[in-house]
């Protein structure tokens, strides 16, 4: 299915004439993370649109289009869902949104979804930026204390890259119609002292972890509707043994 390279730079939209031939569908997945307001909304936002507009041009008909849980910025429910109002906290989540905005404009003329992702943990266990690599990182550098929020939080927050990976594949094959947002993450939620409990042993560290509470600022995510698309989410806890034994395949290590 995919076997042929193409190379666009989304710094460089004069790199999209390079998109030659007959395709069914694009998997848009570049983003900028890092930068000014102003590169992130260029790169990954107002990007977007061109690259749209370039698949348009050649007749492609679907658009899947990976998104982040940050266009919610920080939801003040305890359930996150598609239909959660939209509160922009980083210009990250902003860029990712605008994004969106362009598809949703754009419907009309090309079918698409966007998938609205949380952390993304696979084959690169310490090369993430989200939260729980952040966390790893920690743990692998023996600090002396690691303080967290939340230990009851039921933790849904997590994909693995191959099971999102699927999901986008399935999509590209199937029929799409208008445009639609929906957020991905994993099943059977665990306590969130669990998964750092259970990491913490992974990767044998034992110093201390400092609990504290602050509610407010966590929240898990519902699925359904992503299932209903043929998703097939994992458990949290079975995400963290697929990326943590990713980690112990490393050949440095």
């Amino acid at each position: 299915m995919f076997n042929e390279l193409i190379v666009v730079d989304l710094n460089d939209l004069s790199t999209l004439r390079n998109i030659q031939g007959n395709f069914e569908a694009v998997i848009h997945v570049a983003a900028a993370r890092y930068g000014s307001p102003a590169d992130l909304m260029r790169v990954t936002g107002i990007a977007t649109e061109s690259l749209a507009n370039a698949a348009i041009a050649l007749g492609v008909k679907r658009f899947v289009h990976v998104s982040a849980m940050s266009v919610y910025g920080r939801p003040d429910v305890s359930i996150v869902s598609s239909k959660t109002p939209i509160k922009h906290s980083i210009p990250y989540g902003a860029a990712k949104w605008a994004a969106e905005c362009y598809l949703h404009d754009l419907q009309s003329q090309i079918p698409s979804i966007s998938i609205r992702s949380p952390a993304i943990v696979g084959s690169f266990p310490t090369t993430h930026t989200h939260f729980l690599a952040q966390l790893l990182q920690t743990m692998l550098t023996g600090t002396d204390v690691i303080r967290l929020l939340n230990p009851e939080f039921l933790f849904n927050n997590i994909v693995f890259e191959e099971t999102l990976a699927e999901f986008l594949v399935r999509l590209s094959i199937s029929p799409l119609v208008g445009y639609q947002a929906i957020p991905v993450g994993s099943i059977q939620m665990h306590k969130l002292k669990d998964l750092v409990n259970y990491m913490a042993k992974a990767v044998g560290y034992s110093s201390m972890i400092v609990w504290d509470y602050e509610p407010e600022s966590s929240f898990s995510i519902d699925i359904q509707e992503a299932k209903n698309l043929g998703f097939q989410p994992l458990t949290s806890q079975r995400v963290l043994e697929l990326w943590l034994a990713n980690l112990w395949r490393r050949p440095e290590r």
